[in-house]
């Protein structure tokens, strides 16, 4: 589930308990865009994606140059943002159909500033289930960066660029998110191996939390060196990504501790760039 698009890197996955939340008949469902359903799993927009979209476009303007520039150059950035969050939806229902093989359903998946985020219903039951379903994701990822990267040798001019770019980017979600640090879907691999020799979910989830919050720590400091001598800011991002995963990871902790005392059937977030 990192900063997404232009190399930036990723998505996160952290769990929270969800109560489910009533459209009316309304397209605004929560505090987003309701777009409507792929393969029966409800799809809506956070409204912190709108804040994603001018990032991202912003941050890859420079990109074209100098093929293309001015407004052009600005479109193309939006369309090019717009396909990588698509790749990111085919990324998170990768993680979704996988659920439902193992016989657990989907809430809803949503798109966020720096992501996307599937609800599924209940945690797999054992750490196979774990795995299985964290490295669909990834899987997807890596798929359609190979596909996109054999579209980009057939095409020439600006097209060929954007198709090689989203491949990149594609691949770039991919590292990152296999990175061992939960809530990330690499994390939820290696808390499944954990899970699996100790026997203890809930240590499992804790050890692999602090890996998750290391590497918010360094995101943060890398960051925050970065803006002080390359005099930018824009490593701001990296700052606020950083300070993004660490909330995740304790937020995926809290909600191990709720799920395995009290509540084993809540509702429970796979988050994950």
């Amino acid at each position: 589930m990192p900063g997404i698009g232009c190399g930036y890197g990723g998505v996160w996955r952290a769990g929270r308990r969800q109560g489910r939340e009533r459209a009316g008949g309304n397209r605004l469902l929560g505090r987003g865009l309701r777009l409507g359903r792929i393969f029966g799993v409800p799809i809506r927009l956070d409204l912190s994606w709108f804040i994603g979209l001018a990032i991202f476009t912003t941050l890859s303007h420079d990109v074209w140059s100098p093929r293309v520039t001015g407004l052009a150059a600005v479109a193309l950035s939006l369309l090019f943002t717009c396909a990588f969050f698509t790749s990111v939806l085919a990324h998170e229902l990768s993680h979704a159909l996988a659920a439902r093989v193992l016989g657990i359903g989907t809430m809803e998946i949503s798109l966020l500033v720096f992501g996307g985020v599937a609800r599924i219903v209940s945690e797999p039951a054992d750490a196979a289930g774990e795995a299985l379903m964290a490295m669909a994701g990834p899987l997807t990822s890596v798929s359609i960066a190979g596909l996109l990267w054999l579209c980009s040798q057939l095409v020439g001019g600006w097209p060929g660029d954007l198709i090689a770019l989203l491949g990149l980017a594609n691949l770039v979600l991919a590292a990152f998110n296999l990175l061992p640090g939960f809530p990330l879907d690499g994390g939820r691999v290696a808390r499944a191996v954990v899970w699996r020799v100790t026997g203890r979910r809930l240590l499992a989830t804790q050890v692999t939390a602090w890996f998750g919050r290391g590497l918010a720590l360094l995101l943060i400091a890398g960051g925050g060196v970065a803006v002080v001598l390359l005099h930018t800011p824009r490593y701001l991002l990296h700052v606020a990504l950083g300070l993004f995963l660490w909330n995740a990871a304790s937020q995926g902790e809290r909600a191990a501790r709720q799920v395995e005392r009290y509540a084993p059937h809540d509702a429970f977030t796979h988050l994950k760039s």
